[in-house]
C-alpha cells in the first residue's frame, strides 16, 4: 500500500502538469505576471527594478522581492523569454510543492488519506490555474508553505534541531518573495502557540543557554525588520493599481470563497465564469467545521486521534488567523491574496476526518464513516472535475478573453519587433501592456520602450508648459510607436488624456497605424505619431 500510494501522488503530480500545461500559451501573457522578467535578465533597464544590491535586482516592487527573478536567471540565459519557459517552471515548481503536501500528510493521516488528498488537489483550479499564471506570485509562497508544514509535523514525530532552523530560513525566504507572507509566518507562531505548547517547551528546554540567547536575537531582529518593511507600506503606500478594499465582510467572504473554487480567476481572464460550481468551498470549510465541534466532544482515546485532531485544529486556526489578517489589510483583496489559504480547509478537512475514524471503535461504525468520508470526498474530487473542465474548454473553443488575457498580445509583439527599430520610441499609453512587449522583444529594441500609463494619468493636472516638456521628452524628434487598448477600464484618463494632447499640441502628428483583432473583437490599436525637427 505505501508503495502504491506513492505511486499514485506521484501519477497526481504528472495530471497537475499535463492540466496546467495544457495549450500553456493561453491566456495571453500577462502584465503583472512578467514583472520579474526584467530583473531575471540582470535588470538592463530600471522596468521593475525598486531596489538594487550593486548592479543585482533585491526587490522588484516595494513589497516583492527577486527571488524568482535569480531562479529564472539561467533559465532565461539558456532558453531565451516565452510563453513556455514563463509558466513550465512555476507549473513544475507547484507539481513538487503537491509531493511536499503529500508528505506532510503522509505519516499521520496514512498513505491511502494523503494520496486522496494529493488527487483532490492536484485538479482543484484555484490551484493549478493560478499556478500556471502564477501573477501573484503565488507558487513560492505555496512551496514555502507546504515546506513548513512538513517540517513542523516531522518535527512533531521526531524532534530534530535542524527542522525549525529550517522552518526560520522558509520564513525568511517566503517573506522576502512576497512581504504578504507575513501573514502565514504570524498565524504559524500564533497556531504553534495555542496548539503545540509542549512542542515549543520541550524545544525551549532542549536548547543550550546560548542557543537561546541565539534564538531570541534572531527572533527579535527578524520581528523588527519585518515591521521596519511592513508599516510604511501599510500606512503610506498607495500605488495608483493598488487601491484600497474597505469593503464588508460579506464582500470579504464571498472573495475568499470565489478564489477557492476557481470562480474569480475564471471571471477575470475570460469574463465569464458560467458553468464553475462555487458552493463546494463554503461546504468544505462549513463540513470542517462540524468535524471541529464533533472532535472537541468526542473522548479521544487514542494518541493517534488526538494527534490528527490537533493538527485539524492547527490548520484551521492558521486558516482563519490569515482571512483576519487579510480583512484587516487594506491593500489586500486579490484572488492571489487569498490563494494563500488554500489548502487549509482540505488539510483540516483531512486530518480531522481521520482522528474521528480512528477513533470509531467497532467495524460497522468504521464502514459507515468511510462511505460518508468517502462520498464527501469523491464529490469535491468530481466537483473540481469539472470546474477544471470548464476552464479547459475555454481554452479549446473559446475565443473571447478580456482584453489584459488576450492572446492577441503574441500577434502584437511580433510585429513590435518586426517594426519597432523604424522607431525612436515604443510608448504604451495604457496600464497592462509594456511588460510583456518589453520581455518578448528583442534585447536591443527594449531601450526604445517606455510604460507612459503613469504619465498620461497625471498628465492633464500639470500646466502647458509642463505638459509640453513632458511629450517632447517622449516623444523625439522623429516617429514613434504607440499602443493602447480598444477600450480600458483600469485607467480610462490616460486614453483620454492622450489623444487630448495629440488634438492641442499640433507639432505631433498621428495617424491610426494597425489594428489587431482576436475572435472577431478589436484588442489593441497602434498609433504612429511623428515629431517635426521644426517643432523642438
Amino acid at each position: 500500500m505505501p508503495r502504491l500510494s506513492d505511486g499514485l501522488a506521484i501519477a497526481a503530480a504528472c495530471i497537475f502538469i499535463f492540466l496546467a500545461a495544457y495549450r500553456i500559451e493561453l491566456p495571453g501573457l500577462y502584465y503583472d505576471e512578467l514583472a520579474f522578467v526584467n530583473a531575471a535578465q540582470g535588470a538592463p533597464d530600471n522596468t521593475f527594478i525598486y531596489m538594487r544590491l550593486g548592479p543585482v535586482p533585491l526587490l522588484v516592487f516595494p513589497f516583492i522581492g527577486a527571488l524568482k527573478a535569480w531562479i529564472y536567471t539561467p533559465i532565461f540565459g539558456l532558453f531565451g523569454v516565452s510563453a513556455l519557459t514563463i509558466r513550465l517552471p512555476v507549473i513544475l515548481i507547484a507539481a513538487v510543492t503537491l509531493l511536499i503536501f503529500y508528505l506532510a500528510m503522509r505519516r499521520n493521516l496514512g498513505p491511502t488519506w494523503a494520496a486522496i488528498a494529493i488527487w483532490i488537489m492536484a485538479v482543484d483550479p484555484a490551484n493549478l490555474f493560478l499556478s500556471r499564471l502564477d501573477w501573484g506570485p503565488t507558487v513560492l509562497m505555496h512551496l514555502f508553505q507546504a515546506a513548513i508544514l512538513a517540517l513542523w509535523f516531522s518535527y512533531r514525530d521526531k524532534p530534530q534541531l535542524w527542522k525549525p532552523v529550517l522552518i526560520f530560513i522558509c520564513f525568511g525566504l517566503g517573506f522576502f518573495d512576497k512581504f504578504n507572507f507575513i501573514w502565514l509566518v504570524s498565524a504559524f507562531a500564533i497556531g504553534i502557540c495555542l496548539c503545540y505548547p509542549d512542542s515549543l517547551k520541550n524545544l525551549w528546554v532542549s536548547l543550550p543557554r546560548f542557543a537561546r540567547w541565539i534564538a531570541v536575537i534572531l527572533v527579535l531582529i527578524a520581528v523588527g525588520a519585518t515591521l521596519y518593511l511592513v508599516l510604511p507600506l501599510l500606512l503610506h503606500f498607495h500605488h495608483p493599481t493598488i487601491r484600497a478594499r474597505t469593503t464588508g465582510l460579506q464582500v470579504k467572504w464571498d472573495a475568499l470563497v470565489n478564489t477557492l473554487s476557481g470562480f474569480w480567476v475564471a471571471r477575470r481572464i475570460f469574463g465569464d465564469a458560467a458553468g464553475v460550481i462555487r458552493f463546494t468551498s463554503t461546504c468544505l470549510i462549513a463540513v470542517d467545521g462540524f468535524l471541529a465541534l464533533a472532535c472537541l466532544f468526542f473522548p479521544m482515546l487514542d494518541a493517534e486521534a488526538r494527534e490528527n485532531r490537533k493538527n485539524g485544529f492547527f490548520c484551521l486556526l492558521i486558516g482563519l488567523l490569515i482571512f483576519l489578517q487579510i480583512i484587516i489589510t487594506p491593500q489586500a483583496g486579490g484572488p492571489h491574496h487569498y490563494s494563500m489559504i488554500f489548502p487549509l480547509p482540505l488539510l483540516a478537512f483531512a486530518f480531522l476526518a481521520r482522528s474521528l475514524y480512528t477513533q470509531f471503535a467497532t467495524e460497522n461504525l468504521r464502514r459507515l464513516a468511510a462511505v460518508l468520508l468517502g462520498s464527501a470526498a469523491v464529490f469535491v474530487f468530481a466537483v473540481n472535475v469539472h470546474n477544471t473542465t470548464v476552464y479547459l474548454s475555454h481554452f479549446r473553443t473559446n475565443s473571447h478573453y478580456s482584453p489584459h488575457w488576450s492572446p492577441e498580445i503574441y500577434s502584437l509583439s511580433d510585429y513590435i519587433s518586426e517594426h519597432g527599430f523604424e522607431a525612436k520610441s515604443i510608448i504604451c499609453v495604457d496600464w497592462g501592456l509594456h511588460n510583456q512587449l518589453h520581455a518578448l522583444a528583442p534585447m536591443e529594441l527594449r531601450r526604445r520602450m517606455r510604460d507612459c500609463w503613469p504619465i498620461f494619468k497625471e498628465l492633464d493636472k500639470k500646466n502647458e508648459e509642463k505638459q509640453t516638456a513632458t511629450l517632447h521628452y517622449f516623444f523625439p524628434v522623429g516617429k514613434s510607436l504607440v499602443v493602447t487598448f480598444v477600450s480600458t477600464e483600469t485607467f480610462p484618463e490616460t486614453q483620454r488624456n492622450f489623444f487630448a494632447s495629440l488634438a492641442t499640441h499640433p507639432e505631433l502628428e498621428s495617424r491610426l497605424a494597425k489594428e489587431f483583432w482576436f475572435g472577431g473583437e478589436k484588442i489593441y490599436e497602434l498609433y504612429e505619431v511623428v515629431r517635426r525637427p521644426d517643432h523642438r
